[in-house]
């Protein structure tokens, strides 16, 4: 699985009504100077955030760890990404999600739980491809 792959992965885990900074995300990918990539993945999601398999990424809760969100690049993706996020139950202070309130800090076993649901098995080989 490569990084893109992964990032996919653990962003789909993260629960609705839940967020995660850039970095975050990258160290739970296994690489935790990786924030900026983590950004380049989902900036790569194809419209209506979906992969190249045609897959749902909720791409809206990953914000900057400061609870801001990140506009660059895009003056339509934030207020998209601020409606979505307050359609899951998520309150802004301002301009900011209050990241002490919403940030999803799980374990590893929680992680990997939490992937697993969100993957279904495919043929007898078993590879997990996500569930859309």
């Amino acid at each position: 699985m490569n990084f893109r792959q992964r990032v996919y992965q653990v962003v789909r885990a993260i629960p609705a009504g839940r967020v995660l900074g850039y970095g975050h995300v990258a160290a739970l990918c296994g690489s935790a100077r990786a924030a900026r990539q983590v950004g380049y993945a989902l900036a790569a999601l194809g419209p209506g955030g979906v992969d190249k398999q045609g897959h749902p990424v909720p791409w809206q809760r990953v914000i900057r760890s400061s609870g801001h969100i990140a506009f660059a690049g895009d003056p339509v993706r934030g207020p998209l990404q601020r409606q979505l996020l307050e359609a899951e139950g998520i309150t802004f202070s301002g301009e900011r999600v209050p990241m002490e309130s919403y940030r999803w800090s799980p374990t590893v076993q929680e992680l990997e739980e939490a992937i697993a649901e969100t993957t279904v098995q495919t043929g007898p080989e078993t590879s997990a491809e996500p569930r859309g």
